[in-house]
């Protein structure tokens, strides 16, 4: 299991670009969110991992899209994650229903060794 700390800097839209990538440095945990609550008030849960990005470690909320994207890459095992590679996709979503960009991660497959 990924102890995370309460000072992890969360990984946000605004400071990524196109093609940047993340690794994944820790198999994440399901945690309860600050942020988002149902709709009888109890709060939401979200995945969670640390990634590295531009050479530090950060906190990244893995969403259901790309949860799937990683699992159809790397089985559902995520600790089999810890090691590789995404690349960014910054893409448009309708939130709450206001667009904001979100990110869509490519996962870098690796190149099988003949």
């Amino acid at each position: 299991m990924a102890i995370l700390s309460s000072g992890s800097k969360f990984l946000k839209t605004d400071e990524v670009k196109n093609g940047d990538v993340i690794t994944f440095l820790s198999e994440g945990v399901w945690q309860e969110s600050t942020k988002y609550k149902y709709d009888d008030g109890n709060p939401r849960k979200q995945f969670v991992m640390e990634v590295q990005y531009a050479g530090e470690s950060r906190s990244f909320t893995v969403n259901a899209t790309n949860r799937n994207e990683l699992v159809n890459a790397f089985g559902n095992d995520t600790s089999v994650w810890v090691g590789k590679s995404a690349t960014i996709e910054l893409v448009k979503v309708s939130v709450g229903g206001k667009i904001k960009n979100s990110i869509l991660l490519h996962p870098v497959k690796e190149v099988e060794e003949e």
